[in-house]
């Protein structure tokens, strides 16, 4: 079955005007809502993408204004997390985010770190996710998988470019998680067309924000390097007696990976006692892990084992997504959602779900079908193979595209999507290191959660936008 893009688009549509402040400035902006449909050869809607646009409204002439496209991961992931975290004019209202509320009421307040004075946005809701739907289950094929998606995301990009006037505008990616393999493969997609004959769309990318940067494919390089500086945070903020500040924990800890760990790693169980004991000693200190466990382990710490002993004496277990949250360690319970049985996505997902809620009133939205935050079936339907990896996608983008700027931020305590793996992955594959950013933030996968973290990531995001659309 062979799907297009709506060219004579319906009007579904929902519209409503706001003013926020940003930066002591009043920035009144236009809002439209709207499904993205594609159809059959038939011409009938067999799904859609739903989005979300914020126009400035105080602009004569938008055409060459910027436009940020943001979308989260999963795959199966709505956006409503960046959306009411990070780049959207209103966001979710946490005044504690390590005690948060878990449930209703829930608030919304202005997003002091939208860059709507910069430029538009664009968030996304990918097909099944969200109020985005696929319509057709026999047109699955068409829209999940990881080649699939990125034909069908450059059709819409290509497409609303197209509705309202804006390919002369300066284009920002910015995916989260699943959604920074999104970028990467995008943005390829987006100037070149795809491996099987794709239209050559000719649109260039000015930047791209990887928040939690994940390539799909294993690094073929040790876990434990790429791992070592987020267990280090993890520890600092547990177990913080006698250590530096957690922005020197951490750098200590990747000098110890590059300088101690890795020469030792590579000898392996040919490693001189002398030297092993001494590598496990600092490994000990930067991890919170016993001695014990890391003469048999220290070669490969399974994430999933290090968030249950970091706190076993206190029969704690440390969130995958923000190690900053901890619940207790119920052997007899099983898990029932890798995700929503997770101590730090059990907190805040019914913050933000419910924050959705209320934002789709504010912005008129009267489709009448629920949100589907995290759908799972979308997930477990995934079609996970890809004619070329991100990273290759990406090299050959930045090489095609002298302008292209890459941002990779990370939270610290984040141990789904590590800090250091982002590193990795922006060193190994082949990028111009003059045009790479790198971030560190106090947070967790959303490394927007927290007044501190989210400021300064906001500022820096901000530098970055201004450098890429300069």
């Amino acid at each position: 079955m062979n799907v297009h893009f709506q060219e004579c688009w319906d009007k579904t549509r929902y519209e409503s005007d706001h003013v926020i402040s940003l930066g002591g400035q009043e920035i009144p902006y236009h809002t439209v809502c709207e499904d993205n449909f594609f159809y059959n050869e038939e011409g009938k809607a067999v799904a859609t993408i739903y989005s979300y646009g914020y126009f400035r409204s105080d602009v004569k002439d938008p055409g060459a204004r910027p436009v940020m496209f943001a979308y989260n991961g999963g795959p199966g992931s709505a956006s409503l997390w960046l959306h009411l975290g990070l780049v959207g004019p209103r966001r979710v209202k946490l005044e504690d985010e390590i005690h948060l509320p878990t449930v209703p009421p829930f608030e919304l307040e202005d997003n002091p770190n939208c860059l709507l004075d910069l430029c538009d946005i664009v968030v996304v809701d990918m097909v099944g996710t969200g109020l985005g739907r696929l319509f057709d289950e026999g047109a699955k094929e068409q829209f999940y998988g990881s080649d699939a998606d990125i034909r069908q995301l450059a059709m819409f990009i290509d497409g609303w470019l197209t509705r309202y006037d804006r390919h002369n505008s300066p284009v920002i990616l910015a995916g989260e998680s699943y959604g920074t393999g999104r970028s990467a493969l995008l943005a390829a997609e987006l100037l070149g067309g795809g491996p099987e004959n794709q239209d050559t769309l000719g649109i260039s990318v000015s930047g791209i924000l990887l928040l939690g940067s994940y390539f799909y494919q294993p690094t073929s390089f040790s876990e434990v390097a790429l791992n070592l500086p987020s267990m280090a945070a993890t520890n600092w903020y547990h177990n913080p007696g006698g250590k530096p500040s957690l922005t020197e924990f951490v750098r200590q800890a990747y000098e110890f990976t590059g300088n101690q760990y890795l020469p030792a790693f590579y000898l392996g169980d040919e490693a001189e006692e002398e030297r092993k004991s001494g590598v496990i000693e600092q490994m000990a200190y930067f991890t919170g892990l016993e001695k014990d466990y890391l003469e048999q382990n220290w070669l490969d710490i399974p994430m999933r084992d290090y968030m249950k002993l970091l706190l076993k004496d206190s029969h704690k277990v440390v969130g995958f997504y923000d190690s900053r949250y901890v619940w207790p360690d119920l052997p007899g319970i099983a898990d029932a959602n890798v995700i929503a049985d997770d101590p730090a996505m059990g907190q805040y997902t019914p913050a933000y779900q419910a924050g959705f809620a209320l934002l789709r009133k504010e912005l008129n939205i009267q489709v009448e079908r629920r949100s589907k935050g995290l759908a799972h079936g979308v997930n477990t339907q995934w079609d996970r193979t890809f004619k070329r990896s991100p990273g290759q996608a990406l090299a050959g983008a930045m090489r095609r595209n002298k302008s292209l700027q890459v941002f990779f931020a990370s939270g610290l305590f984040d141990l789904c999507t590590t800090a250091g793996n982002a590193r990795f992955l922006a060193r190994h594959n082949k990028l111009d290191p003059e045009r790479i950013m790198i971030g560190e933030y106090p947070s967790g996968h959303m490394a927007y959660l927290g007044e501190e973290s989210a400021k300064l990531l906001g500022d820096d995001l901000r530098k970055f936008v201004i450098k890429s659309i300069s």
